[in-house]
């Protein structure tokens, strides 16, 4: 079991570090109704999470997504590609954090999350975590590494995977809701140096989770 828990903890951690929920969650916290917002919010990150992974588990368990003898080397050729896209983007967000020069505008969406309403917070947490296509393919990875394992140890996996996935947002809410007021001052802090900064925080993870791709389609060929 430890093996299977350790597998998915850096598919975890990838979508945990995800800056754009993280600020959103935080706008959330600032709303009229952000005791009620908070927590819809942590539920539909965990239902977006829990529902990928273990769809996608049930698909590869069950062979539907498992790859064939013949597969291994168009597999290997697609991890490559797919890395290689990704630490060009992650050398776009890179230079976008660069010629910003601290003045990073949020995307326009974010700019009335504070005024939505609980349902819509919700909402929002499952798309981020769920539809996302970054943490889609995160949650999927996580999900078809566990195929083949007994299911009571892909459950636990899975569940580890779905609460390191989403902590940053169960720590900001349970603070919020711990320290109330007191805790608007550190909320604010950490939202304004993630709108400075996130741009950098995604190139990073788009430049580690890039090279791993590269790593394991390589490996493919090596196999052969």
């Amino acid at each position: 079991m430890g093996e299977a828990v350790a597998g998915v903890v850096p598919y975890a951690l990838g979508v945990a570090a995800s800056p754009l929920p993280i600020i959103a969650v935080i706008l959330v916290l600032f709303s009229a109704r952000a005791r009620v917002g908070g927590p819809a919010f942590l539920a539909g990150a965990l239902v977006g999470v829990v529902a990928v992974s273990s769809s996608v588990y049930l698909l590869a368990d069950h062979g539907l997504l498992r790859e064939g003898d013949g597969t291994g080397t168009v597999a290997g050729v697609v991890r490559i590609a797919l890395g290689v896209a990704l630490v060009v983007v992650a050398y776009l967000h890179f230079l976008r954090h660069r010629r910003a020069n601290g003045q990073h505008v949020m995307p326009k969406w974010m700019a009335g999350i504070d005024r939505w309403s609980p349902v819509k917070a919700a909402v929002l947490a499952l798309l981020m975590y769920g539809v996302d296509p970054k943490n889609l393919a995160l949650c999927a990875g996580a999900a078809r590494g566990l195929a083949g394992v007994p299911t009571w140890v892909a459950t636990v996996a899975l569940g580890v995977f779905s609460l390191i996935a989403c902590l940053p947002v169960i720590v900001l809410v349970g603070l919020f809701l711990a320290g109330g007021d007191r805790a608007a001052v550190h909320l604010e802090r950490c939202r304004g140096w993630l709108s400075r900064h996130h741009l950098l925080v995604m190139a990073g993870l788009l430049l580690v989770f890039g090279v791993l791709l590269i790593s394991h389609g390589s490996r493919s060929f090596l196999g052969h």
